[in-house]
C-alpha cells in the first residue's frame, strides 16, 4: 500500500463501518450519515452526493450530480493541495490506499474547516470523499474571482420561475395545507384500513433519520459540536424549534420519569392529529416514528416511542412515552391493555421490570 497521508493529516472522519464498503450502500443509507459523502469518478465528476453534504454546502444535489467537483462545484479545491492529491490517488491503482488531510472550504456564505478522507471503491473507478466539518467561519474577504463555491441560485438561476421554493439554507421546500395529510390518511383508511399505524411509523422513522442529520449540521454550525455532545435539553430545544418553525406543533419534553428509564413528549396542536379530524384511534404514529429515530441517534442505541394520547381521539394533547427498545414490548402491552395515563403507563413499565 502506498502512503498518501500527508504529515499534516489529523484524525480520520468517524465512519461507523468499513469505508471500503461504502459503494455497497444505497443513497438512502448515505443520507443517514451525519457527515458529508461525495462520490467522484477518476476525472472528478460527481456521481453521488449525500444529504449532509448538500445541507452543509447549501447546494441541491440534483444540481451538482454530473458536474465536475473541482471546477464547477468546489473550485477552491482545484489545486495541488486537494485535486493534486486526488489525482495521485486515482493514478496509483492501489485499491487499499487511503488519503487524509485537512482543508478549508470556501463558500460565499462562509468558510469551513474540514477533515478529508478519500478511498477508492473496490473494483470500480469510483472514489469516495468523506467530509468531516470541524469549524465554521465568516466568509473570507478578498478571495480570487471564482475561487469560492457557487451559490445554489447561481447553479440554477431560473428556479423561482420554475416553481421551486427554497428555505434560508437553500433546501427545497414545499408548502402544503394540512388537508394534504388528511387526504393521505383518508386514502390509507380506504385502501388499507389497518395499515396507517405501521406505514406511518416506518415513514416517520425514515423522516426522523433526516431530521437527525439536520440536527447534527445545526449543532456543528452553532457550537462546533456533534448533536450528541451538546446538552440534551439544548438538543430538545433545537428539535422543538425546528418542528414549530415547520408548523408541526409545539413539542414539550418531560424528563420527570427518567428514574424509571422513561421520559415523555407532548405535542400540542399536532398537525397530523388535527388533519385526521375526530377518530377513535391514535393518529400521530408519523411523529412517533420521527421522534424514535431522532432519540435513537442521540442515544446511540435503539429507542422506542409510542403514542398513548392523541388530540384526534379527544385528548388534550398528543402524548408519547419514550423508553429503551428493551422495554418496547412492555410499553406496547401497557397500551394494548388500555392504560392511557402517563403515570399509569410508567407504573406498568416498573412492574414489568420488577417481574423481569
Amino acid at each position: 500500500m502506498i502512503d498518501l497521508v500527508p504529515p499534516a493529516s489529523s484524525v480520520a472522519t468517524p465512519i461507523p463501518f468499513d469505508p471500503f464498503t461504502i459503494d455497497e450502500r444505497s443513497d438512502a443509507a448515505l443520507d443517514e450519515l451525519p457527515f458529508g459523502v461525495i462520490c467522484l469518478d477518476a476525472e472528478g465528476t460527481i456521481l453521488r452526493y449525500n444529504l449532509a453534504e448538500a445541507r452543509l454546502a447549501r447546494l441541491d444535489r440534483n444540481q451538482v450530480i454530473g458536474k465536475n467537483f473541482f471546477t464547477r462545484v468546489a473550485p477552491c479545491t482545484a489545486g495541488p493541495a486537494f485535486e493534486g492529491r486526488f489525482s495521485e490517488l486515482a493514478r496509483s491503482g492501489d485499491a487499499q490506499a487511503v488519503l487524509r488531510f485537512d482543508y478549508l472550504f470556501d463558500f460565499k456564505f462562509g468558510a469551513q474547516e474540514v477533515g478529508i478522507e478519500i478511498v477508492r471503491a473496490p473494483g470500480v473507478e469510483r472514489f469516495y470523499l468523506f467530509v468531516n466539518r470541524r469549524k465554521f467561519f465568516e466568509a473570507r474577504p478578498n478571495l480570487p474571482e471564482g475561487f469560492a463555491a457557487p451559490l445554489q441560485r447561481e447553479l440554477a438561476p431560473n428556479e423561482a420561475i420554475e416553481g421551486v421554493r427554497r428555505d434560508e439554507i437553500e433546501r427545497r421546500v414545499l408548502e402544503v395545507p394540512w388537508s394534504f395529510l388528511s387526504s393521505l390518511r383518508a386514502t390509507c383508511d380506504e385502501v388499507a384500513p389497518e395499515g396507517w399505524p405501521l406505514f406511518c411509523l416506518a415513514w416517520g422513522t425514515q423522516w426522523g433519520r433526516s431530521v437527525a442529520v439536520d440536527l447534527e449540521t445545526e449543532a456543528l454550525e452553532a457550537f462546533a459540536l456533534s448533536i450528541r455532545e451538546v446538552p440534551l435539553r439544548t438538543a430538545m430545544e433545537m428539535l422543538s424549534r425546528g418542528m414549530a418553525r415547520q408548523g408541526w406543533g409545539a413539542l414539550r419534553i418531560d424528563f420527570s420519569y427518567t428514574a424509571q428509564s422513561a421520559f415523555v413528549a407532548h405535542l400540542d396542536r399536532s398537525a397530523v392529529a388535527e388533519s385526521a379530524g375526530r377518530s377513535k384511534a391514535m393518529r400521530c404514529q408519523l411523529v412517533a416514528g420521527m421522534l424514535g429515530a431522532v432519540f435513537t441517534h442521540l442515544a446511540a442505541r435503539r429507542i422506542a416511542v409510542r403514542e398513548i394520547g392523541c388530540k384526534a381521539r379527544g385528548d388534550a394533547t398528543c402524548t408519547f412515552v419514550v423508553v429503551p427498545d428493551s422495554r418496547r414490548t412492555a410499553l406496547e402491552h401497557a397500551i394494548e391493555s388500555g392504560v392511557s395515563e402517563v403515570s399509569s403507563v410508567v407504573r406498568s413499565l416498573k412492574r414489568d421490570s420488577l417481574r423481569g
